[in-house]
């Protein structure tokens, strides 16, 4: 009797670990699911601003790094270098107008699905892509590259343009 009761004691604390992680790891699915989902969702609002890309031309992709890696966000406080540390390669990108910046008028923000900024557009790109955004031309932002430079990680994206003239059929 006391060999089934101590069988049935050692069964239940093998299987029950299992089956709680099971369900936390069920849980952290569906998280990252309806994550992804409202990311994607965000990313489809964000590119209703613009013309209809598949109307348009593609332009050559331009591939440049973010500025500013290295810096808290004004808003949050929040580390750019931690929200890096979180991101993937491929990830889709925002590109919203800084009005607000003090360094630079035609600042663009770079900002993940999340809504969390990484930093900024290179300042000499920042005056063409802020007047496409304008005009409701698409500019679609991609990350290409993560590393680590002296201590710091920087981030490279993939700027695809499209040319304001309509594609004939």
């Amino acid at each position: 009797m006391t060999d089934i009761i101590l069988a049935l004691i050692v069964i239940v604390l093998i299987f029950l670990p299992i089956l709680i992680f099971g369900r936390k790891n069920k849980q952290n699915k569906a998280k990252k699911i309806a994550a992804k989902k409202i990311e994607k969702d965000n990313y489809n609002r964000y590119m209703r601003r613009f013309d209809d890309p598949s109307c348009l031309n593609k332009m050559d992709i331009i591939s440049t790094q973010v500025a500013g890696t290295r810096y808290s966000n004004d808003d949050t406080g929040e580390s750019r270098q931690d929200i890096l540390k979180k991101t993937k390669v491929g990830e889709l990108l925002k590109l919203l107008p800084d009005e607000l910046n003090r360094y630079d008028n035609s600042a663009i923000r770079v900002i993940k699905l999340n809504d969390k900024q990484i930093g900024f557009l290179d300042m000499d790109l920042s005056i063409e892509i802020k007047s496409r955004l304008i005009n409701r031309s698409p500019v679609e932002a991609t990350i290409t590259n993560i590393f680590n430079k002296s201590g710091n990680l920087e981030c490279e994206i993939a700027l695809q343009r499209y040319s304001r003239k309509i594609k004939k059929q």
